[in-house]
């Protein structure tokens, strides 16, 4: 009979959250969709939840019911990335392995014929447990006989548990609770108030009620539970490298003959990917030196692609860019690929714009000039103006969202540190009053007075980190016909400051 287990890493994408942060094990946590008072609370660790703080309340809320409640976003890159990162430490313990993409955190694994290798199931699934907490990650793991039943039976159980017969795995399964599955708030209270706490109860309903009475998921979680929806194992294929290498009979140094030999290289991997349907993602060059070092660049282009002439002109701008200290000895290749997307294939696209085109462009910069040459501002959470964005890597163009606003937006430049202005100290030491700055800096219009004035908002913090304390006065100016100026006067540092213009 075949085996089935189920790893459940629950609440995943606030476990990685409280993996970034380890000062907030102690503190209520909770991960959001949006880092606003508005933003819905999507998962809690176990101190929120015993402050009455829950999944669908807002941000705002939560922070009511304790000032100490901690939150952040994790987007879904980060989350599918490190959902890739578990696939193959799990296959180290099977080669079936199926990451759930409805339920991050969820993964099936096929456990049959494992006899030679793990006579008892209890102590491989020891294994995997002690490796994903290896990694700072609470699971559960669950060995069964159908698909739902180890996953009801992970979602229930505290570290490990294997079932040694159907039935066994069946009567377990009818007494998980509800609430440790996923059903929605409001048909989890209606059957609470049926007196249905168990999924024992729940499948004693008549599943044409459930579905007329309760909605199209619940009825799916009922013929799920019920073994109507039964379906194999689908596992990822691990995607084998596809590597090339060369060594040289005499160190080489001349950038031009070493980006033709790769080329030489290069194209019959690129066949090989031709060959299983794929298309490259990114092509990884290590390149050993004469002087007994290593060179290790990556490349990636706009989109995964096969298009030749797109690759080698990359692996020329790259080469053109590379300082070489020595002469090179070996060259290994490595081209990594992926299923094409279907978009891919398309022939008529609606918008005018060559959105391939720019994101090709970029490419061709991250290229020549390395991958950290192309940042954009991501928000954040913070205190002070320049606290409040961080700079990420761009890896493509965002697709334009033009939408009608009555006001034109105003643009706030931001200088990359602060420039120091001149100003008229009052006698006693008193602090100066505008218009009293001036500015001796070019780009705030020489010496010029201040003419109009809005303000001051004040920015103050600081004293309950360890950070100095910090209090800002910050003032919107003009000079004349020129741009509004952002400048703050700093009471620490006693002097005023150009933060930024307005456009």
């Amino acid at each position: 009979m075949e085996r089935m287990a189920c790893v459940d890493v629950a609440a995943f994408p606030l476990q990685l959250l409280l993996r970034d942060h380890p000062d907030w094990k102690d503190l209520p946590a909770a991960v959001v969709d949006q880092d606003k008072a508005q933003g819905t609370i999507l998962w809690v660790n176990h101190r929120a939840r015993a402050l009455r703080i829950l999944p669908g309340m807002r941000h705002g809320a939560g922070l009511a019911l304790s000032r100490h409640l901690r939150a952040g976003i994790i987007s879904r890159t980060a989350i599918g990335k490190a959902v890739d990162a578990l696939v193959p430490r799990l296959r180290r313990f099977a080669a079936e392995v199926e990451p759930s993409r409805d339920e991050p955190g969820v993964f099936w694994l096929g456990a049959s014929g494992l006899s030679l290798l793990h006579p008892r199931l209890e102590e491989w699934a020891g294994l995997i447990h002690g490796d994903i907490a290896g990694a700072g990650l609470h699971n559960t793991v669950a060995v069964g006989f159908s698909r739902f039943g180890s996953y009801a039976a992970a979602k229930s159980g505290d570290r490990i548990l294997v079932f040694h017969t159907p039935g066994e795995e069946h009567d377990h399964v009818r007494g998980v609770p509800l609430e440790r599955l996923d059903f929605t708030p409001v048909v989890r209270d209606l059957l609470a108030r049926l007196g249905i706490h168990s999924l024992g109860g729940f499948l004693d309903l008549p599943a044409s009620q459930v579905r007329s009475r309760l909605g199209r998921e619940a009825h799916r979680l009922h013929r799920l539970a019920a073994g109507d929806l039964w379906s194999p194992l689908h596992p990822e294929m691990p995607s084998e490298p596809t590597t090339a290498a060369v060594l040289l009979d005499y160190p080489e140094a001349d950038r031009q003959r070493l980006a033709v030999l790769m080329e030489e290289l290069l194209e019959p991997l690129l066949d090989s990917l031709e060959q299983r349907h794929e298309v490259m993602t990114s092509l990884l060059l290590d390149l050993r030196l004469d002087d007994k070092s290593q060179r290790n660049e990556a490349l990636r282009p706009a989109r995964p692609t096969l298009d030749r002439a797109q690759i080698l002109e990359l692996l020329r701008l790259r080469m053109e860019a590379t300082a070489l200290p020595a002469g090179v000895t070996e060259i290994v290749l490595e081209v990594r690929g992926a299923s094409p997307d279907v978009r891919q294939g398309e022939l008529f696209r609606g918008a005018s714009r060559d959105h391939d085109a720019a994101n090709r462009a970029l490419a061709r910069l991250r290229a020549r000039f390395g991958d950290g040459a192309l940042l954009r501002a991501r928000p954040r959470s913070g205190h002070l103006p320049e606290a409040r964005f961080t700079w990420e890597p761009m890896e493509a163009v965002p697709p334009p969202r033009p939408r009608r606003v009555r006001l034109r937006p105003l643009v706030r430049r931001f200088f990359p540190k602060p420039v120091r202005l001149l100003y008229t100290e009052m006698p006693g030491g008193a602090e100066p009053r505008v218009p009293e700055p001036r500015f001796a800096d070019s780009r705030a219009g020489g010496t010029s007075l201040v003419r109009e004035s809005a303000g001051p908002y004040i920015v103050s913090g600081g004293w309950w980190g360890s950070g100095a304390e910090v209090h800002r006065e910050y003032r919107f100016i003009r000079t004349g016909e020129g741009p509004w100026l952002w400048i703050y006067y700093d009471r620490k540092r006693r002097g005023w400051f150009l933060h930024g213009k307005v456009e």
